[in-house]
């Protein structure tokens, strides 16, 4: 089975939105995991909600997302264990583009305690 990430990212003055979206994931029990970012971490540009999910419930996840993101960019990604991978290649924009910093793929070469993800 494949899995898959979903990264909805938020501004600093959103946090009350991404609490509340955090409870409302919670509810839908499409997510086998989720986790509330308040800043940026890892690659990602600025806060976010990561969810976690199989490759059967991507399209209800999909509809999901997009009935609960405004304006808000999305990155969608499979989770093969190859960060570099994941973050690049059949990646699914929902939203704006964001910029990702690939810098931290290779600073977590060599001090592999830096991953998000043990």
């Amino acid at each position: 089975m494949n899995y898959f990430h979903a990264h909805i990212y938020f501004s600093s003055t959103d946090l009350t939105y991404a609490q509340a979206l955090k409870g409302h994931a919670v509810s839908t029990n499409l997510f086998s995991e989720i986790k509330l970012h308040e800043s940026a971490v890892g690659p990602h540009p600025t806060g976010m909600l990561e969810l976690h999910f199989n490759q059967a419930n991507y399209e209800p996840v999909i509809t999901w997302i997009e009935s609960q993101r405004a304006d808000r960019s999305v990155l969608v990604h499979q989770d093969t264990g190859d960060d570099v991978k994941d973050h690049t290649n059949g990646i699914r924009w929902l939203g704006q583009n964001l910029t990702l910093n690939f810098d931290f793929f290779e600073q977590i070469k060599s001090r592999p305690e830096l991953r998000v993800h043990q």
